[in-house]
């Protein structure tokens, strides 16, 4: 019962952190580490741009 307690506080705390601006995930990094290769990781990645969010489009559906 008492790890259950330690984990809570331990994922409200990192909850709290992420939200306040005292950590920053740097998402261009961390997927090139685990392996996306073609993500620059020298640059910012914008949310419209992560290969899981923004699916391919096909070519004949642009304008």
């Amino acid at each position: 019962m008492l790890r259950l307690l330690v984990i809570g506080l331990l994922l409200y705390g990192l909850g709290t952190a992420l939200r306040q601006g005292w950590l920053e995930i740097q998402w261009s990094r961390f997927l090139h580490d685990a392996g996306l290769t073609f993500i620059d990781p020298d640059r910012p990645l914008k949310l419209q741009e992560v290969p899981a969010i923004s699916p391919e489009r096909p070519e004949s559906a642009s304008p």
